[in-house]
């Protein structure tokens, strides 16, 4: 009788499954601005080191990866909102910010603005979405080159070292984020260049 209990017993410890009390506590919610501010951005090979060191160094020591703080900071200083539902960012890192900077000055609400795009947009739709950014102008999309161009920056462009990849198709709670080279802006134009008065 006892040896029949026990074999009982153990056949409902042994097959049972584990049952989990369901949690209570959510994950953060991992929104662009939170994705941005803590991902690797591009990486980046030598810069202003330059290929000649004294002892020579390879490129895989000097890679490091550039930040998107800047553009974030401009975003939040003129009140572009990075965690709005649905939308598509394409974000410039940190050298791409003083790239334009030096020439155009800080980023400008519009600026900022036209790097957001309302939905969700992969790589693979840019050329079909549409990309009427939070501005009000639309990007131009141009498949050239075996890569996605956004107006003059490209995107979602993977490269083997040293040249730099841009990711892609970043998924966020809220949204998109695509990597871009350079800062795009309102105004431009494939023809015509660019519109200064638009910057603003």
């Amino acid at each position: 009788m006892m040896i029949a209990g026990l074999a009982t017993s153990s056949a409902l410890v042994v097959g049972a499954p584990k049952v989990h009390a369901p949690t209570r506590f959510s994950s953060p919610v991992a929104t662009v601005a939170t994705k941005l501010a803590t991902i690797e951005g591009p990486d980046r090979y030598w810069e202003e080191k330059g290929p000649l060191q004294n002892p020579p160094k390879e490129e895989n020591e000097f890679r490091e990866f550039d930040k998107f703080s800047k553009f974030l900071a401009a975003c939040s200083e003129h009140g572009v909102d990075l965690t709005q539902a649905g939308i598509t960012v394409f974000a410039p890192a940190d050298l791409a910010v003083d790239e334009y900077s030096s020439v155009y000055g800080p980023l400008t609400k519009a600026v900022c603005a036209y790097h957001v795009v309302k939905g969700e947009v992969g790589s693979d739709s840019l050329g079909s979405a549409d990309l009427t950014t939070l501005e009000g102008s639309k990007i131009t999309y141009r498949r050239m080159f075996r890569k996605h161009f956004v107006d003059n920056a490209f995107c979602a462009a993977m490269a083997s070292p040293p040249r730099t990849s841009y990711k892609g198709d970043i998924k966020a709670d809220n949204g998109v984020i695509h990597m871009i080279n350079e800062v795009i802006y309102p105004g431009w134009s494939e023809s015509e260049g660019f519109d200064v008065t638009t910057r603003s």
